[in-house]
């Protein structure tokens, strides 16, 4: 087979070293247009469990990447004065350059052909000479904007973000929450060498254009924020490399393949930096195309085959990652919250760890914030799901609703909506208490929701029992309740006890609608 990558990346790399190892006869060449050297930006992050897949997939460059990187299992969280930490993540760095010539070199030793500063001119030729064109050339991806049938989509989210290397050697993962006189500053920081380390510093639009800077200026930029970080740099410098201003763009397409051309990584999908998975997702997604190629079946079949096996694990860590983001987006609305308690959220942002399973990972953390939540609503009880609460004069024995009575785990349910009222019902007229439901597709849902408290609810029910859509319905409770500052239920895809400790714990909702099935 003659296969032709558009991008030496991780994933056209990949992509290459993989399918020689499935047969050696494959003719592969691997296109890139800018130099061996040449990278932007600076460490790449693996999680165990995916160094546990590239060692499956090629063990000669999993041996190459595991010397090279540098491990840690804490994460630091810097917060109104103080530092928080937790332990047990299992995450490790390594510079992305040193990563890319790993590759490079097992490629060459396979017999991948490699040719940089080349830019390919004419992909519908490409796709003519070759029976597969690989577009692995990231998220503004070449090849994705010259062949039809992508159905690609963009998000340009808001927040301002941009990337920087600095020689602080941070001993755990790092986010500071910084206040300038500009507005709140987020960095996600950590170590890739000895001496080296990723900076990334995020901001909402509003603070940034206060700031006064322009977003290519990069020796403005580095003295801006070398002033404002100065403590914490402790007299380190911060580092440049194409670091400009971005917005990120959440990349999604209906279908990855469209005749002999397949996209892989970015220029397929993206996912948030805050949840550190650009380099996984690329390199799994190079497994699954060659393990599907390898199969023996037709081109379409096989790529269709990739496409089925990818798209749900991809689409839950987009899923995922949008959370993430909004999260971070949003941080000024947790001014107020205590630093225990903004742990506990930051660290279940994205719902895919839980308060059961941070307990498994931190249970010194976790058994914090459950006697800091036992403490402040008043409750004997260290599982916040099962912590009283008042609501129209009632004392409710747990956090949990439902439609009907029951039980869940053994708890029985603390509220029974005998009726949920709807935005233009009469608030005056129901008996106690008053539950609206917050309509999903509102222009501004924040204030909505206030008027509807304004007007006598006493809780607003954000999302609808049933419902699959945890992730978006928890976002959306996270901001009604605490940019709108009323009583939330939210509702949808929460199914245990420990789903909604989680919630509620991370001050994401008051209370949760449990799906019985």
């Amino acid at each position: 087979m003659r296969i032709v990558s558009v991008g030496a990346g991780p994933a056209g790399l990949y992509t290459g070293i993989l399918m020689k190892r499935a047969d050696p006869s494959h003719s592969i060449t691997v296109i890139e247009r800018n130099r061996p050297d040449d990278t932007f930006g600076f460490g790449v992050v693996f999680s165990d469990a995916t160094l546990d897949n590239l060692s499956r997939a090629d063990p000669d460059s999993h041996r190459a990447i595991r010397a090279s990187f540098a491990h840690w299992d804490d994460i630091e969280i810097h917060w109104r004065g103080e530092v928080l930490r937790s332990t047990g993540h299992g995450f490790c760095g390594m510079e992305r350059r040193l990563l890319l010539h790993i590759l490079q070199e097992r490629a060459a030793a396979l017999g991948v052909e490699l040719l940089f500063e080349r830019d390919v001119a004419d992909v519908a030729a490409l796709a003519r000479e070759a029976d597969l064109v690989v577009g692995a050339d990231g998220v503004a991806s070449s090849v994705r904007q010259a062949v039809a049938g992508f159905g690609t989509e963009i998000d340009l989210r808001p927040n301002r973000f941009v990337w920087l290397g600095t020689t602080f050697p941070f001993q755990a993962f790092t986010f500071y929450f910084k206040e300038s006189e500009h507005g709140l500053f987020r960095v996600h920081a950590y170590r890739y060498t000895a001496s080296g380390s990723t900076f990334i510093v995020e901001c909402t639009a509003e603070t940034f254009a206060r700031t006064g800077l322009a977003a290519d200026d990069e020796e403005a930029t580095i003295a801006y924020l070398e002033r404002v970080f100065a403590g914490e740099l402790a007299g380190h410098a911060l580092i440049k490399n194409r670091s400009i201003w971005r917005q990120f763009p959440t990349v999604r397409n209906r279908s990855w393949h469209s005749g002999n051309v397949v996209l892989l990584g970015d220029a397929a999908h993206t996912a948030h930096f805050s949840i550190g998975s650009g380099t996984k997702l690329a390199m799994e997604d190079a497994i699954a195309l060659s393990q599907a190629l390898a199969a023996g079946t037709d081109l379409e079949s096989a790529l269709g085959r990739y496409e089925a096996e990818r798209r749900p694990l991809v689409e839950g860590l987009q899923r995922a990652a949008q959370v993430s983001l909004e999260w971070f987006e949003g941080t000024e609305r947790y001014q107020a919250m205590e630093p225990l308690q903004f742990c506990f959220s930051l660290l279940t942002r994205s719902l895919r760890v839980s308060h059961g399973g941070l307990a498994r990972r931190d249970p010194g953390l976790v058994a914090a914030v459950d006697q800091w939540f036992a403490a402040r609503s008043g409750s004997g009880r260290r599982e916040p799901a099962l912590a009283p609460f008042e609501l129209a004069g009632r004392t409710l024995p747990n956090r949990l609703v439902a439609l009907r009575a029951g039980a869940i785990d053994g708890e029985p349910i603390g509220l029974v909506l005998d009726r949920v009222l709807e935005v233009g019902d009469d608030l005056a007229a129901a008996a106690r208490p008053v539950v609206v439901r917050l309509p999903l597709e509102l222009d501004d849902p924040v204030a909505r929701a206030a008027d509807l408290a304004a007007a006598g609810a006493d809780a607003v029910l954000v999302g609808r029992p049933g419902s699959a859509a945890r992730l978006g319905h928890v976002a959306l409770a996270d901001r009604v309740r605490n940019e709108a500052r009323v009583t939330t239920i939210a509702a949808g895809g929460i199914a245990t006890v420990d789903d909604v400790s989680t919630i509620v714990a991370a001050g994401r909702a008051d209370l949760c609608v449990i799906d019985s099935g």
